[in-house]
């Protein structure tokens, strides 16, 4: 019995994972000033997938196949593969199975937003960012494509003006997404794992790496892009006969909607079901016009011992005692 329970009580095997348990079977060939970065992005990527547990997989598997079957219900229709008619304009004007599947698509990506809210509480906002700035670029690219279908040959500067406007302000949004995730982590370091030895602490920054993290979102930013080119390329030309670009973004379409659900999952996994996840400026002026901080007035000293103890504040108000 006591056997049995000490198994129940033992944290499951992805919860004692570290990372520096992670090591490489086969370190990269010697690529220069390159071999030290790709096998730190190898070592965790591997540990970002070794702490995927099955219940997310799951939840993942479910929430890509509803983004994959609304993307492809939009990206292969009848209406997309004979060009279209320019001379109506509307989703009114489309007929028959292809109405019925723009509806369908419609449907599926308001069934994948919904799965973003519910299944990633910690980074809903930003994964919803992300999502948006998918949607941002592919707007911008059929910007770029209305007065040069072979974009980005023989582009000018009077082409660019408002899809370039709209392409900052979706890159600027991921930009602050990925500080956010960044600041809170080292926000969430420093309060849950303050020590007064400096090399434990830099052991705990280096444990709650986001250097593979990071790596993941800038891939995931070069495939959104070369999914939004692609599918622009495809439509904008008139005959639409650009098969080997509309086959691309097809291709594209798996890796960045699962490139989406891991980028926001493992920040999630990192910081906790509770965090919230915000830049360092939102951390601390919450803070300070949070009426709930803890005030210890008097002598500070260990619960356990007694002994007088150097108060540590930590960034939410508390104050750390650490036994002497």
């Amino acid at each position: 019995m006591a056997e049995a329970a000490e198994r129940e009580e033992s944290p499951a095997p992805d919860d004692r994972l570290r990372l520096s348990d992670v090591n490489l079977r086969r370190p990269t060939p010697a690529m220069g000033p390159l071999t030290d970065p790709v096998d730190r992005v190898r070592r965790e990527w591997i540990f970002i997938t070794m702490l995927l547990q099955p219940r997310d997989r799951r939840e993942g598997a479910i929430t890509l196949a509803i983004g994959l079957a609304a993307f492809l219900l939009g990206s292969l229709s009848g209406e997309v593969f004979s060009g279209g008619d320019p001379k109506t304009a509307g989703i009114t004007t489309v007929s028959g199975a292809a109405y019925v599947q723009t509806l369908a698509a419609l449907a599926g990506w308001i069934w994948f937003v919904v799965r973003l809210w519910t299944t990633y509480p910690v980074m809903r906002i930003h994964a919803l960012t992300m999502f948006a700035s998918w949607g941002m670029l592919f707007f911008a690219q059929l910007l770029f494509h209305v007065e040069n279908p072979d974009f980005p040959v023989e582009a000018t500067l009077s082409q660019l003006s408002t899809g370039a406007l709209i392409s900052v302000v979706a890159l600027f949004l991921l930009y602050m997404m990925s500080t956010a995730v960044r600041e809170t982590r080292d926000l969430h370091v420093e309060e849950n794992h303050l020590h007064e030895d400096v090399r434990r602490m830099t052991e705990e920054m280096d444990e709650h790496s986001l250097y593979g993290w990071t790596a993941l979102f800038a891939c995931w930013i070069i495939l959104v892009i070369i999914n939004v080119w692609s599918g622009a390329h495809f439509v904008a030309d008139r005959f639409a006969d650009r098969w080997g670009v509309l086959t691309l973004h097809v291709l594209t379409a798996p890796l960045v909607i699962g490139g989406l659900l891991v980028t926001a999952w493992y920040p999630q996994r990192m910081l906790g079901q509770h965090a919230k996840v915000r830049s360092r400026a939102a951390h601390l002026a919450d803070s300070d016009a949070s009426e709930d901080s803890e005030v210890v007035e008097g002598d500070l000293s260990c619960p356990s011992c007694g002994a007088l103890s150097e108060d540590l504040k930590r960034r939410d108000g508390r104050v750390f005692v650490r036994c002497m």
